[in-house]
């Protein structure tokens, strides 16, 4: 008996507010500093520059950026920077956007 065709999902990556989080955090070298001072092995300036230009990072550098982007109060959870919420849509709601509220009645 033949398999079924699997449905397989087209994957979409998160995109990150990696710019902000390294300009916020002081830019190249204070973020290359910062990740010292938490105990990860510094990448090169250009590694880092290269994150700013492309805005984005790659997976294995992600959680210790978030990590020294949370101790220094940008962002409370990973989720905070995301650029656009990739979940799966809820009833009533279009990706991101909250749903919308009702309109309040006009009194006279």
């Amino acid at each position: 008996m033949p398999k079924r065709n699997r449905t397989i999902f087209s994957p979409v990556a998160p995109a990150w507010k990696v710019r902000d989080m390294i300009a916020q955090l002081g830019g190249v070298g204070p973020t290359t500093e910062k990740l010292m001072a938490k105990g990860f092995f510094p990448p090169t300036a250009d590694t880092i520059q290269g994150w700013s230009s492309r805005n984005s990072c790659p997976g294995a550098w992600i959680p210790a950026l978030f990590a020294v982007a949370q101790d220094a109060g940008l962002i409370d959870s990973p989720m905070d920077a995301l650029i656009r919420d990739f979940r799966l849509k809820k009833k009533g709601n279009k990706g991101s956007k909250p749903p919308a509220l009702p309109h309040k009645e006009q009194h006279k």
